[in-house]
């Protein structure tokens, strides 16, 4: 009898190590990439929405997917947002839910990293810095990240962006490096 509670012991403990075991999961990021560095006052310009990470691997509900996503715009009032374009691969749900100004969804879902969820498009009014990003609302069902593996994720980031002018200084430096090389020229004639 000792000896087949011992094995039944083992067996139980052997079992619940295998399904305790936790899979160590990395919950995917968004992120935002200006293209642009050099922004001027009244030029429109983009900010692309990156979702990273949707790679991970679970051993029972397999690989996940990136279903869905929504958030909201923050922009300063120098700013103007001029509306949004919704990544190659997912359809744009925005006009259904008024609650979010951004939103999307796959089916089937999307793996892997660097994904385009969304291009901002906005219209730089006047010269500064300006901390400009998206929010997610995580007690709304239908804003953040959401993935196979995880219900939701908050997307809430922000990115500094510069609008500036040309010094005219540099203007000037410019015009007269111009002039120089045209009287170069002339006098090698």
């Amino acid at each position: 009898m000792k000896k087949i509670s011992k094995e039944i012991c083992l067996l139980m403990v052997t079992g619940l190590l295998l399904f305790s075991t936790t899979h160590a999961q990395a919950i995917p990021i968004v992120k935002l990439e200006v293209p642009d560095s050099f922004i001027a006052p009244g030029e429109v310009f983009v900010i692309n929405v990156i979702a990273d990470g949707v790679t991970d691997l679970d051993p029972f509900l397999g690989s996940d997917e990136l279903l869905a996503f929504g958030f909201d715009v923050i922009s300063p009032s120098s700013v103007t947002f001029n509306g949004a374009t919704v990544g190659h691969g997912f359809f744009d749900d925005s006009a259904l839910f008024l609650d979010s100004d951004v939103a999307g969804s796959a089916f089937p879902g999307i793996s892997g990293n660097d994904i385009l969820l969304a291009s901002l498009s906005f219209s730089a009014t006047s010269v500064g810095s300006y901390l400009i990003g998206i929010q997610s609302d995580i007690f709304n069902p239908n804003q953040g990240l959401i993935t196979w593996l995880h219900p939701q994720i908050d997307a809430t980031t922000f990115s500094l962006v510069s609008v500036s002018v040309p010094e005219p200084s540099t203007m000037l430096l410019l015009l007269l490096g111009l002039v120089g090389a045209g009287v170069v020229r002339i006098r090698r004639r």
